[in-house]
């Protein structure tokens, strides 16, 4: 940087320089690219060399010599006239197309219109003639040219339809793909009925019958269906050949969706029929012999493919009759549901071979590729009337459990019908609108996310030269009727007109300062947002001469206090264009219909199209072709990029068709994000992978080509790999010489990582994600967008890949702009703005929660305090000591509320959902001075009377005064403390926890027949005892954590414990923050020869001994700065090596000969058993470390055969907070015999649980006494057996125990009286005295017990999941850290927040 404060900025040669220069690509100074290639050049090679012509920047085709006004296409470069019936003898040169005399058309005016003739300078002609090679008279030309290419324009020919009667042309093929499913179905039962004597003859005989009599129809089936397969793949590269615009293509896409989808139904069908088959002709016939058989064979043998899970008793041929009865009803509502849908879309296949041969022959009119763009929506049209049918009706087929193979096609459907919507949402083409057509399209999937806020944007094309501008309807999203809340487009008055009603007025926003007729003939931007009761229009004119565009807003505001958008699902419309006769529009949209072009861009911010549409109205695309658009005419989308939106990849099949795999292999690839976690790219083979990913915000890279120590990962918490801050960053990955990744960032080197010397193994590489069955559980789809990917330094166009689904061109700025927070209840964010919240202010935010206290908005000036909170489930403004209140006192519930708060001259009001209105008088004060003052969402840095807030706020805004009303970015915001800009994990709690429950009454029973069903385990009279939970928890059982890593410390004797392994060859990583602590430990039984790795002031020592010399090795640096580190330590007989990050590289050795070394007792990983270690490490490093461990190796094999755990968790990613975490893996605490629960105590715990059952704790003084806590379902129990009898209480609080929050829960026991108080909700009971019960010192387990130990009647046995803190028994605090044993998955200390 030349110039004080500016920074380093990144080279962009658009992929045109020397790929064999990576350090030095463009000048340090100016930024000059300096290695142009492929005949490019220019500052950023983004145009060809002189004397050659091409596209330097998407088709890298630069060659030859242009003559001047020539635009270049497939073939080359030809002069750009226009015919002789065109106004001008030259194209525009923006559209590169030409007007036209009248009756004139194409693009450069060289033919007539449909129903013309007589073509020439003057245009042509309208008038019918006579078609003579049909021999028939009045009969249109242009029907004439229809007839001879083969009848294209009936309406059901569309692409998708022809592609799947190629693909499912005969039933004979089916039948023959079933014969075959048949002959190996009945091999695999017989050989897990025959073992030798078994025998299915009958069952063979009837499947070998069938293939006799059918052969010849299946050979003819296949060889007419091969016939049809290669004249749809030449019409297939014929249309590509053609495809100017990407228009076909697009079309091509979603055939190819709906052709799976199709596909996946035939699976189904045949596994349908050969379950009913099989289950009625082949297992019925065999039942007297399965009779005989052992119940395990017959349980192993039949459900291996008709899945029966089942025991069977001795009533066998009964209950196998009923599970048949029940294949056969599923497999029979498979089968119908399947036939149904394929029988909707059956093709007319009969003008394949015309449409082919006419194609190839180049006998064909324009209107042939118009109507292959509106195939796409066709396609989607049929389909979307069968999907909601079909999907209740599989939901119906699942219900009913089916075979699992029938369960895995209806999943496959399932996601086959999510792509195929997901590519009709991104169809970017427009939709010409000829002043009677009307589009319907879906409305957004969740109206609830419409209302707080609404946008939309879209593209509009009026030719005011053509059409003379007159009042038009443009768009309508409201009710049916035209009555309650709607929002619409239109042009009145020459003015675009943005119009919204919340209930009251209509708000009518014109935008006058560029009256319609001023428009030029291009697509215009436009989008109109309303949030609350604010609105904006916007408008962008693109220029025709330069980059630059003029860009116009105007606001408006809704009269009254209404600020939400409350829309009926049912009957909720969204038209384009215009509405049916059977619409009725409000009076300000009664207008007539539009005339022009419209392509729908975004709605919320989510991609939409019009060809996802629900149904079309006088729409005929052959007679009125969509407009084309120039994509880059703005400016947010002249960078060549792609929208990622967490539902769909990019797929580039053979990727060596562009370049080959050499010594070195590049991928580059250029992301913006703000998104923690996504897949950038991945590669699969088998069991062989590669994997680029976004982790908690960094670059991780992990892969696998069959290496014999398994994955190798490539990570660090380093802040150059740190990408997700809504920049672009070119990441680029080097495999080198076969045997090294490099990994570069912006084009300096971050990371290298060396491996056995292999191949890639892979031929196609997924970005952005991948499908289902491809990802697994290897990551989740991106969220952000990608400029470019190139492999070998050659571009690819990912929306011309034909395995690409779901993604979309151009990057929205507001993708990356947070509007919502999460809150933990110790977060806050801060700002600093011009306001005056005393004086004149309004603000409004979403907010969700379910904790019934919290600060939602905090400002102070001084000692007066403005602040917007909710105080026990009530929402309170208050300003300098005045409140204002709402009257609903039950808005922590889970959902999302809405609240305005607003102050002005006369009065303080606070509204929240529209409904619930309260307003105090303000009295006179003197305006403050307007400065720049800070102020906070969902929390505060001072102390504060309310605690912080827990959960989400979303959509705030607040009345600055040097800017308009706008939602808040939280990513700019200059303080956020704890808060998470990603998703808003709080979910409403299931009815279940809001009813009201009277308090049990708890008096003492006789026996355990009487007690509730709840301690019984049945839960509803139709419901099966056991441990299902019915009621999730608010908070995961499985909080975030980095995978197969494992946390230790927390207690002196921390540790995993693995036996008899040998090797002295160990590896691993490393994650602490520790300054002393034992690591790793092996030793013999004497521990006379032993080998460790510890900590000693955050160094890392490594120490064996030979005999009676020792080696000892440490580091130079410290290593305990919470970041990943990677450890090598060997040991090869006296020599010592200990290897860190690859990079260090220490030794020693001892006196002596090589001694081989053996263990023959236990490897503990993290810490020692209680006096071991004591006399070959340092006193205060033989204890456990505090920190995380991963990729323990030994002589290079994965270790994972661990024998006991003793305080292990997984390692939780997040925030923590204090207390102990008993993990969902199950462990327990024992307390040291310094506490006592006998027949007198108080004891008081605090909770928060992750699941709704497991044992709190467990006391027993004898085989027939016992105390035990636990919770069940939401309930807090308290179970007691004295020798007499069991007794109980049990207290219910209304808000459950799953909420998220902390519970404070007490038990005082005195003799034969209990009492629980949970969250001050108090119950007891009086149990019956027993005079010979001595109070004794016995054992206290927390958190769980062994099973043995349990009482038999407690209803739920498994161990307690969630976090604990400030345990004390008899007010004396109990500490776990000095407990006598930590057994299990136990973490003392400290506990995931989230």
């Amino acid at each position: 940087p030349m110039v004080i404060g500016d920074s380093c900025k990144s080279c962009d040669c658009n992929g045109n320089s020397d790929p064999n220069h990576i350090f030095n690509e463009c000048h340090n100074v100016t930024g000059f690219c300096q290695n142009c290639w492929g005949d490019t050049a220019g500052a950023n090679c983004e145009r060809c060399a002189p004397g050659f012509y091409g596209d330097a920047i998407s088709a890298k085709n630069c060659r030859g010599a242009c003559q001047e006004y020539c635009f270049n296409n497939c073939q080359g470069c030809h002069s750009c006239d226009c015919g002789p019936a065109g106004l001008r003898p030259t194209c525009h040169p923006l559209t590169h197309s030409c007007q036209c005399k009248p009756g004139a058309g194409g693009r450069y005016c060289e033919r007539c219109l449909p129903d013309h003739w007589n073509y020439g300078p003057s245009g042509c002609q309208s008038k019918y003639c006579v078609c003579l090679i049909l021999r028939t008279t009045q009969t249109s030309c242009d029907e004439c040219i229809w007839h001879l290419i083969g009848d294209l324009r009936p309406s059901n020919k569309t692409l998708d339809q022809i592609k799947v009667s190629v693909l499912n042309i005969s039933t004979g093929a089916a039948a023959n793909d079933r014969l075959k499913y048949y002959n190996y179905t009945a091999q695999r039962l017989k050989v897990h009925l025959g073992m030798g004597s078994l025998s299915i003859k009958g069952l063979q005989e009837k499947t070998e019958v069938l293939p006799l009599a059918d052969r010849d129809l299946v050979l003819r089936a296949q060889d007419h269906a091969e016939d049809l397969q290669s004249q749809a793949d030449e019409l297939e590269y014929n249309l590509k050949r053609s495809d100017a615009n990407g228009f076909v293509q697009k079309a091509l896409d979603t055939a190819n969706v709906y052709n799976n989808i199709v596909q996946y139904i035939e699976e189904a069908n045949i596994t349908g029929l050969t379950t009913m088959d099989l289950a009625r002709d082949g297992i019925n016939t065999q039942l007297g012999f399965l009779k005989t058989q052992s119940e395990n064979v017959f349980k192993e043998s039949v459900s291996f493919d008709i899945s029966f899970c089942s025991e069977f008793h001795s009533d066998l041929p009964g209950r196998t009759t009923k599970r048949l009865e029940l294949t056969k009803e599923v497999a029979e509502g498979t089968l119908n549901r399947s036939v149904e849908v394929l029988q909707t879309i059956t093709p007319i296949h009969g003008k394949v071979e015309e449409w082919a041969t006419n194609m190839k022959n180049q006998d064909y009119s324009a209107a042939a590729f118009d109507r292959a763009v509106v195939s796409a929506g066709e396609a989607v049209e049929n389909l979307s009337e069968l999907v909601p049918e079909l999907l209740d009706k599989l939901r119906v087929v699942e219900e009913k459990n089916p075979v699992n193979n029938v369960t895995t096609n209806i999943m496959r459907i399932r996601e086959l019908i999510a792509q195929a919507r997901s590519v009709a949402k991104k169809v970017q083409v427009s939709m010409k609108f000829n002043g009677q057509s009307s589009v319907q399209v879906h409305p957004h999937t969740n109206l609830e996310d419409l209302k707080t806020v609404t946008t939309i944007s879209l593209l509009i094309r009026v030719d005011p030269d053509k059409d003379p501008i007159e009042d038009r309807f443009i768009f309508y999203l409201g009710d049916r009727n035209g009555r309650k809340d709607y929002m619409g487009l239109a042009i009145k008055n020459d003015n675009l007109v943005y119009i919204y009603n919340l209930g009251e007025e209509d708000v009518e926003i014109p935008l006058g300062s560029k009256p319609v007729s001023q428009w030029p003939p291009v697509f215009n931007l436009i989008k109109v947002e309303r949030l609350g009761r604010h609105g904006k229009v916007f408008l962008t004119v693109p220029s025709q001469a330069s980059t630059d565009e003029q860009k116009f807003i105007q606001k408006g505001e809704a009269f009254g206090t209404d600020s939400l958008f409350d829309l009926d699902p049912e009957d909720t419309v969204f038209f384009v264009g215009g509405v049916p006769a059977d619409v009725r529009l409000p009076p300000a949209l009664s207008l007539a219909p539009f005339v022009g072009c419209i392509e729908l861009a975004s709605l919320n911010n989510d991609v939409i199209s019009m060809y996802n549409f629900k149904q079309t109205h006088k729409m005929d695309v052959v007679a009125s072709t969509p407009c084309p658009r120039y994509k880059l005419a703005f400016s947010q989308s002249r960078i060549a990029s792609y929208l990622f939106d967490g539902t769909g990849y990019a797929l580039i099949n053979n990727m060596e068709r562009r370049g080959k795999f050499g010594i070195v292999t590049r991928f580059d690839i250029a992301v913006r994000t703000v998104a923690n976690n996504g897949i950038l790219l991945l590669m699969v083979n088998g069991d062989n992978f590669f994997l680029l990913e976004l982790k908690n915000g960094f670059l991780r890279l992990m892969y696998d080509f069959g290496f014999s120590g398994g994955p190798i990962v490539m990570e660090s918490n380093s802040p150059k790999l740190q990408i997700n801050d809504a920049r672009y960053h070119e990441v680029s990955v080097i495999y080198h010489y076969s045997k090294k990744f490099i990994l570069l960032v912006d084009k300096s080197h971050v990371k290298s990582m060396e491996n056995e010397k292999k191949t890639l193994p892979f031929s196609d590489i997924y970005i952005g994600g991948a499908p289902s069955h491809i990802l697994l559980s290897r990551g989740i789809t991106l969220k952000g967008c990608v400029k470019g990917f190139q492999f070998q330094k050659k571009d690819f166009n990912l929306l011309e890949e034909p395995g690409t689904i779901g993604i979309s061109s151009g990057c929205p700025e507001e993708y990356f702009m947070s509007r919502k927070a999460y809150f933990t209840g110790e977060s806050y964010l801060g700002s600093a703005a011009k306001i005056s919240p005393f004086d004149t202010f309004e603000g409004g935010l979403n907010f969700r929660t379910l904790q019934p206290t919290g600060l939602l908005f905090y400002h102070r000036e001084g000692s007066d305090e403005f602040t917007i909170t909710l105080e026990n489930g009530a929402v309170v403004l208050n300003s300098r000591g005045t409140r204002v209140k709402s009257q609903k006192k039950q808005y922590n519930d889970g959902i999302t509320h809405f609240l305005v708060a607003s102050v002005n001259n006369d009065k303080y009001e606070l509204v929240v959902d529209d409904k619930d209105k309260h307003e105090k008088k303000r009295p006179t004060t003197a305006p403050s001075a307007s400065t720049v003052r800070n102020f906070y969402f969902g929390g505060s840095p001072s102390s504060s009377s309310i605690k912080n807030f827990t959960g989400c706020i979303s959509y705030a805004y607040i009345s600055r005064q040097d800017r308009d009303i706008e939602p808040e970015d939280f990513q700019k915001y200059t303080e956020n403390v704890q808060t998470s800009l990603q998703d808003c994990p709080v979910k409403r709690p299931s009815a279940a926890l809001f009813s009201k429950q009277s308090k049990n009454s708890a008096k003492p029973k006789k026996d355990k027949s009487n007690l509730p069903k709840g301690l019984l385990g049945l839960n509803s009279d139709d419901q099966e005892p056991g441990e299902t939970e019915e009621t999730p928890c608010y908070l995961s059982p499985r909080p975030r954590a980095t995978r197969h890593a494992h946390h230790y410390g927390g207690t002196a004797n921390s540790r995993q414990e693995f036996t008899d392994i040998p090797g002295s060859h160990l590896s691993l990583s490393l994650k602490t923050q520790s300054s002393f602590g034992l690591i790793f430990y092996a030793s013999d039984e004497a521990e006379d020869n032993f080998m460790a790795l510890f900590l000693a002031h955050g160094k890392l020592v490594y120490t064996f001994n030979l005999g009676q010399q020792r080696v000892k090795i440490k580091s130079l640096e410290k290593y305990n700065d919470g970041a990943w580190h990677n450890v090598i330590f060997i040991r090869d007989g006296n020599l010592g090596r200990l290897v860190i990050d690859g990079l260090t590289v220490l030794e020693d050795r001892a006196q002596g000969s090589n001694v081989s070394w053996h263990v023959s007792s236990h490897l503990y990983l993290g810490g020692v058993p209680p006096g071991r270690a004591q006399k070959n490490i340092q006193r205060n490093s033989a204890y456990s470390f505090t920190g995380c461990v991963k990729n323990l190796q030994l002589n290079g094999q994965w270790l994972s055969s661990v024998s006991q755990t003793f305080g292990v968790t997984p390692c939780f990613e997040g925030l923590s907070e204090p207390g102990t975490y008993f993990s969902e893996e199950g462990g327990y605490v024992v307390l040291d015999d310094t506490f006592n629960l006998g027949l007198k105590f108080e004891l008081v715990v605090e909770v928060r649980p992750r699941v709704a059952s497991g044992v709190l704790l467990h006391v027993y003084t004898a085989a027939e006494e016992y105390l035990t806590i636990y919770i069940r379902q939401g309930a807090v129990v308290v179970l007691v057996n004295n020798g007499v009898r069991e007794f109980f209480t049990q207290v219910t609080p209304r808000l459950g125990l799953c909420d998220g929050s902390w519970h404070r829960i007490t038990v005082i026991r005195d003799a034969n009286v209990v009492q629980l108080d949970v969250d001050s909700e108090v119950n007891h009971v009086v149990g019956p005295l027993n005079p010979s019960t001595q109070s004794a010192r016995t054992p206290v387990f927390i958190g769980g017990a062994p099973e043995s130990l349990l009482p038999e009647g407690i209803t739920t046995r498994r161990a307690y999941t969630g976090c604990m803190r400030k345990l004390t028994v008899n007010e004396s605090q109990v500490s776990f850290s000095k407990a006598a044993l930590v057994s299990g998955a136990v973490s003392v200390g400290s506990c995931p927040a989230a």
